[in-house]
Parts: structure tokens; C-alpha cells; sequence
């Protein structure tokens, strides 16, 4: 754990020093969301836009992950002594960061589409949260896996979106019921299945990691 916090540590402060990550995924996620808005502003299509802003931004903010370190990737493994261990630190780094644009474009979504995207954020932190946990873990994994191809900003949308499909269904249906006022608990079956999606590719990515920095 203490390995993890400090990889943690020094991306977050390596972002805060820079801002390139949040600075570059934040105006991205702002024109989406004006785009979308000015194609489709009804309150329908609110849960839509959302998840296609988060998607777009996070391929993008994550392609960063490992772009700073493609040329120290050994001495990071030697530092961390687990490639299961940099998998996690990186995936809560991106995730802390999708987190950061989720949260400051939620009043573009209340003041665009519908003011239920302020009026119900309580009941919405449950399909971000994890819907950004399942994006992040699937980033992180081929993020690691093309850090050192050439066109790796062309190939991790390819290879990520695919994969993180049924999250991005599941989440956008359960913002969607949240959106027109549904409880939490009718949205427990989308909620479930972002649970195991989050669980199943954590271990997995935690076992693969290591081969994965060894290509």
C-alpha cells in the first residue's frame, strides 16, 4: 500500500505542477459537451452526452498515463517491485482525474440539458463512480499495453472502447433512469453489473500487468 501511495502521490503531484492532463481532458470534455448540446439540448439525450464526453476525455487523458515514463518503465518496475502495484497506481491516478472532469462538468450538463444533472448528484455519484472506475482500469490496461507504440493517441480508443462497451451501456441506462427521477434502487441491475465489471478486469489487469510491461 505504501508503494501505491507514493506512485499516487507522484503522479498527482506531477499533474499539479504541469495541469497538461486536466487542463487539455477538461477543454475537451467543455466542447463536447457544448457540441452535444447545440446537435441534441433535450433532457433525453443528457445521459448520452455525458458518457460520450467522459469516454472522449478519459482515451484521451489516458494515453498520458505512461507517455512521461515509456523511456524509465524499468526503473519504475524496480521502484514498485510489482507490475500489480503500478497497474493500481495508475488506475487511480486516471481515475482521480476522470473523477476531477465528471465532477466540473456536471453544472455545463444541469445549465445545457436538464438541471436534474445538479438536482439528483447525490444519486448520480453511484454509475460516475463506478463507470469511471471500469473506464479507468480498462485504460490503464491497454494504456500500458501501446505506451510504446508511435500512434498510441489512434490506438487506445480502438483497443479500450470496444472492451469498456458494456460499461458505457450500463452506466449511460442507469444515468439515464436517475436523470428522469427513478430511485437508486431501480437501477440496481446496471449498478450490479459495473460492480463485477470493476472487480473482474481489476484482477485481471492486476495479474496481466506484469507481462504487459515486459512487452
Amino acid at each position: 500500500m505504501r508503494t501505491i501511495r507514493l506512485l499516487v502521490a507522484k503522479d498527482l503531484r506531477l499533474e499539479w505542477r504541469t495541469r497538461e492532463i486536466t487542463t487539455t481532458v477538461g477543454l475537451l470534455a467543455l466542447l463536447l459537451v457544448i457540441v452535444l448540446a447545440a446537435v441534441r439540448p433535450e433532457p433525453a439525450a443528457a445521459a448520452s452526452a455525458m458518457w460520450v464526453t467522459y469516454a472522449f476525455a478519459a482515451t484521451l487523458g489516458f494515453t498520458r498515463a505512461f507517455a512521461l515514463e515509456r523511456d524509465h518503465l524499468t526503473g519504475l518496475r524496480l521502484a514498485a517491485a510489482d507490475g500489480g502495484v503500478v497497474f493500481l497506481g495508475k488506475a487511480l491516478v486516471n481515475w482521480v482525474l476522470l473523477a476531477a472532469v465528471q465532477a466540473a462538468s456536471l453544472p455545463a450538463f444541469g445549465a445545457l440539458f436538464t438541471e436534474a444533472a445538479l438536482a439528483r448528484a447525490g444519486a448520480l455519484a453511484a454509475p460516475l463512480v463506478l463507470g469511471g472506475v471500469g473506464l479507468a482500469v480498462v485504460g490503464t490496461l491497454f494504456g500500458g499495453l501501446i505506451v510504446q507504440a508511435r500512434l498510441r493517441e489512434a490506438l487506445l480508443p480502438l483497443l479500450m472502447l470496444p472492451v469498456a462497451l458494456p460499461v458505457l451501456i450500463a452506466a449511460t441506462s442507469a444515468t439515464a433512469a436517475l436523470l428522469d427521477g427513478a430511485p437508486l434502487r431501480a437501477v440496481g441491475g446496471q449498478l450490479q453489473l459495473l460492480v463485477a465489471f470493476d472487480i473482474l478486469f481489476v484482477t485481471a489487469s492486476w495479474l496481466l500487468f506484469e507481462f504487459v510491461l515486459e512487452e
